[in-house]
């Protein structure tokens, strides 16, 4: 037989008690009126009036009842109740695998045959004699499906079977198709549940309306639809692997019994989760059934006994235990010993038993008084030294006063509630109990220290600027996160970010700290200066960076012109104040010439990058106007658009006017820059 599972309720199932409430409080209140405060009025036609308004209701429940879950154009529909448990003599429970045999399941195909093998093989094996199981396969590519016919698992032949079928047909190629396989599925009647198994978005009929309206239907049908993604996650995955089932991810452990309507798996996973899945659709639990300790009473005054309830406890995998005992609870005990038989049958038939002894005595129990309920934190002792202890009394004396405890989880590990049963004892073995609840709480955040601030010329990642530590009162391992804010600057020569750390522990509990992280390139710059001065431009129109002047190149780029232009006639040499003579600086001291500053990037990349001066200017993938072609060698380098670009800078004419071809100059440069920072490529 099978489990169940409790899920999403229907729309119109809670509307239905409350009709039927509704209707019988009126046939109530209008037959009180007719008999009581209006005795003269035919009764007949009361209740006839009452029937027919029973009737209009009831008639009312039936259409609500019976109304489908219409779909809605791209909307989900949630699954219908989880389907488990029947009842003996029911109808067979109908499992149905979707498998995606798409071109990209091809490397793991072994994988997925195996999975289903073990999958079916649960159904097969542990499915009993109380209940009727059925499975069937649809397979599907671009396609047409393919269908393994809906069949008994119990027979000896299923598995070989379900191993031919694999064998005959399932060879993943082709597209992904939702659309053939859900049609492929409701084309097969009365199934129970789905679990649709595929690695990818769809690429055939992928229109996620088009699918998403026959999922929605199969739902509507009453059939619950379980999706499991396999592989690798890509953009989408998750989100139509919800459109198919629903929102809810299955946790561990993997069991259907609460209700879950996709997960995610490896290929390598995937047979471990069909079996753990195949598993929670198979009753084969007895119930769990747990006797009461023996009971001893004090005889009921001028009675050979005493009147004694009890009440057995138990659990089990799927609802509706009853529970019978002999003789039962409430029923009078004579003096002495009575063993107890207690029995607990689940809905399925399977049984479990347990049995206790009543003793029925002639003696008063002691009375006992628990300690205050107390909440402590969760570095503190739980001991009775420091929660306190019971105390009792009795007509004769206290043999002994011992507790015992039952932990109730809270919503983290260390919140949690001790339920402190207390239990005096006399001499005569008489008992009595009461119970203390010690609340344990975590209300402290950790303490979190920051990696010291820190200057870097490239790196800013954690390997290189550090990772937060923190402490905490109760828990030994905490969550880290971070997020940076960006302060100033421009990261690719100089900025300031802010790193802000945050510690969490198991409860929630909170804690902040920021680090400072300055990202400076000058080292950088430097080190291309430590090869000699870079000059730029020709003759009398010339700028030269010197050695020790790397902040200056820092302080000036980004550029903030967008008019390249060629040098005016002098010869810059940057000092310390960074000025370059007639060269203009913005007020920020950023340069105004774009031509000067890409060229001054490009001939840092020459210098830091090996081999970047002789790369040709064809693996760029940028575009060369035939003026500047006309320009360069045959077979350019970047070395070669470097010495153009000085000869451009420098071309410096009476009219000051500007070469033609100097902003197709600059648009390749900004290509070529653009690809790189003077860390390395981007």
């Amino acid at each position: 037989m099978l489990r169940l599972g409790y899920y999403k309720a229907k729309p119109y199932e809670a509307k239905k008690y409350y009709l039927i409430v509704y209707a019988l409080l009126i046939m109530v209140i209008n037959l009180y009126l007719f008999t009581s405060i209006y005795p003269k009025m035919k009764k007949i036609q009361n209740v006839i009036f009452c029937c027919l308004l029973l009737v209009t209701f009831a008639s009312r429940l039936s259409l609500s009842a019976q109304s489908p879950c219409p779909p809605q154009t791209g909307v989900v529909t949630s699954n219908p109740v989880f389907p488990g448990c029947q009842a003996p003599g029911g109808g067979p429970f109908r499992v149905l695998l979707i498998l995606d045999e798409s071109g990209s399941i091809s490397p793991s195909t072994a994988m997925v045959e195996a999975a289903v093998r073990g999958f079916a093989n649960i159904l097969h094996t542990q499915t009993d004699a109380n209940g009727k199981v059925e499975m069937g396969i649809v397979d599907f590519a671009s396609s047409a499906a393919n269908s393994f016919v809906i069949r008994d698992v119990k027979p000896n032949s299923f598995m070989t079977d379900i191993d031919n079928y694999l064998g005959a047909n399932y060879s993943p190629a082709g597209g992904t198709d939702y659309f053939d396989a859900l049609v492929a599925a409701q084309a097969i009647r009365d199934v129970d549940i789905i679990f649709f198994i595929t690695d990818g978005n769809p690429t055939e009929n992928s229109a996620v309306n088009t699918w998403l309206a026959e999922a929605n239907k199969i739902k509507c049908s009453g059939v619950y639809i379980f999706g499991i993604g396999v592989g690798a996650e890509t953009p989408g995955f998750n989100d139509n692997i919800q459109r198919l089932s629903g929102p809810d991810l299955l946790n561990s452990p993997k069991t259907l019994q609460e209700g879950a309507d996709w997960t995610r798996e490896s290929f390598a996973s995937l047979g471990q989760a069909l079996i753990d899945l195949a598993s929670s659709l198979v009753d084969n639990q007895s119930p769990v059934l747990a006797c009461p300790a023996p009971i001893k009473m004090v005889n009921n005054p001028g009675l050979c006994g005493a009147s004694v309830i009890f009440n057995p406890t138990f659990s089990d995998n799927c609802p509706n235990v009853t529970i019978s005992s002999v003789p039962p609870s409430g029923s009078f005990f004579p003096v002495g010993q009575t063993t107890v038989a207690v029995t607990a049958r689940d809905n399925v038939g399977h049984t479990s038993t347990c049995s206790f002894r009543v003793t029925v005595i002639d003696l008063e129990a002691p009375a006992i008084i628990c300690p205050v309920d107390k909440t402590i934190s969760c570095e503190e002792l739980s001991t009775p030294a420091n929660t306190g202890t019971a105390a009792a009394v009795d007509n004769c004396a206290i043999a002994s006063i011992q507790h015992e405890d039952v932990i109730s989880p809270g919503a983290c590990t260390h919140s949690f509630t001790i339920m402190r049963t207390w239990t005096a004892a006399d001499n005569s073995g008489n008992i009595k109990t009461c119970l203390q609840a010690i609340k344990v709480e975590d209300k402290k955040p950790p303490v979190i220290t920051c990696p010291a601030n820190i200057t870097v010329t490239c790196d800013t990642t954690v390997a290189k600027t550090g990772l937060a530590t923190a402490v905490d009162n109760c828990d030994d391992r905490m969550d880290f996160s971070r997020f940076d804010t960006h302060i100033s600057g421009d990261c690719e020569w100089f900025c300031i970010t802010d790193r802000t750390w945050k510690a969490k522990d198991d409860c929630g509990n909170t804690s902040t700290c920021v680090q400072r992280i300055t990202k400076d390139v000058t080292p950088l710059i430097e080190e291309a200066l430590a090869g000699g001065a870079l000059k730029y431009g020709q003759n009398a129109a010339t700028v030269t960076i010197p050695p020790g002047r790397g902040a200056c190149v820092v302080q000036w780029l980004p550029y903030a012109g967008t008019t390249p232009k060629t040098l005016p006639f002098d010869d810059a040499v940057a000092g310390a104040d960074c000025r370059l003579m007639s060269n203009p600086i913005n007020a920020t001291g950023r340069l105004e010439n774009p031509l000067l500053g890409e060229t001054i990037k490009l001939s840092l990349l020459a210098r830091l990058i090996p081999g970047f001066g002789a790369r040709q200017l064809s693996s760029f993938g940028c575009t060369i106007t035939p003026i500047i072609k006309q320009s360069l060698k045959p077979n350019p380098d970047v070395n070669e658009l470097i010495r153009v670009t000085n000869l451009t800078l420098g071309n410096v004419n009476v009219n000051l006017s500007q070469p033609p071809h100097i902003n197709q100059l600059l648009d390749l440069l900004k290509c070529i820059n653009g690809k790189f920072t003077v860390c390395g490529p981007k």
